[in-house]
């Protein structure tokens, strides 16, 4: 299943470099637009020493975290993202008339060039942070490695479960939910504890991007790092599951063409 996972990304790369000036104005607006991102702290950190007593390279880390985990999900999961139109316009029928998993397809569909410029950038940033802390050496590279992969599914998980809720209404093909929940998760590119009480809450357990950037950075800077481990872990298992679960409990509200 993997290998034909990665086979199809690899069509849809060759697809999509039929158009080589498409491709690359993509891949280059993925990096700059996050270029411009982190000026903002850059900007902040020539005037001021530190942000509730987080260093400049410390919320570098948090947003390469975050970088690399959209990246991530554009390059492997933007089927997700589809999912509206294809309910709506009732390509979601032949979805469901193959003898694969229908989230499997879903997941394997299409492929978000902007998330290669994203995810290469996310992936130079964490090395200069790293770096930085002094944290650059193998045992640090194979724990961003362990943790990106759980921020990347915490992430999958949020995209799948905000647009599996087209099931339930008709949007002409086109929802806000999942576009508002991602704005939101964006207050988590910084740490979290400048917020008050109720915004912590809801960036780490309703709309967990907290757990994508803010809880790998504390385990990279060597703070509770068993617990907040085994609360990752159990957080994305648990928003994977409640995902699939919302997803196959919505496949029971499809009604095909004419919805």
């Amino acid at each position: 299943m993997l290998r034909i996972f990665l086979k199809l990304k690899e069509q849809y790369i060759k697809t999509e470099m039929e158009y080589t000036f498409n491709f690359w104005m993509m891949l280059i607006s993925g990096i700059l637009t996050r270029i411009l991102i982190m000026a903002i702290p850059f900007v902040i950190y020539k005037n001021i020493p530190s942000i509730a007593g987080w260093q400049e390279h410390e919320i570098y880390l948090i947003m390469s975290f975050l970088f690399i985990a959209e990246g991530l999900n554009s390059i492997l999961f933007e089927g997700i993202w589809q999912m509206p139109g294809m309910v709506f316009n009732g390509q979601f029928d032949s979805i469901l008339t193959r003898p694969v998993s229908p989230l499997y397809q879903v997941l394997s569909y299409g492929m978000g060039l902007q998330g290669i410029g994203v995810f290469l950038f996310g992936v130079v940033s964490l090395n200069i942070s790293l770096n930085a802390l002094g944290k650059y050496n193998l045992g640090s590279i194979l724990l961003c490695f362990f943790l990106i992969v759980c921020g990347t599914v915490i992430l999958m998980s949020v995209y799948l479960l905000s647009n599996s809720l087209i099931f339930w209404y008709d949007s002409g093909g086109r929802t806000s939910i999942p576009f508002t929940i991602s704005s939101i998760g964006q207050y988590a590119r910084y740490p979290i504890n400048i917020y008050p009480k109720g915004v912590q809450l809801i960036l780490l357990f309703i709309i967990p991007y907290g757990f994508i950037g803010l809880i790998p950075a504390y385990i990279v800077r060597g703070e509770h790092v068993i617990s907040y481990t085994l609360l990752l872990i159990g957080m994305c298992i648990v928003f994977f599951l409640a995902a699939r679960f919302v997803f196959y409990r919505g496949i029971r509200k499809y009604e095909s063409m004419g919805m």
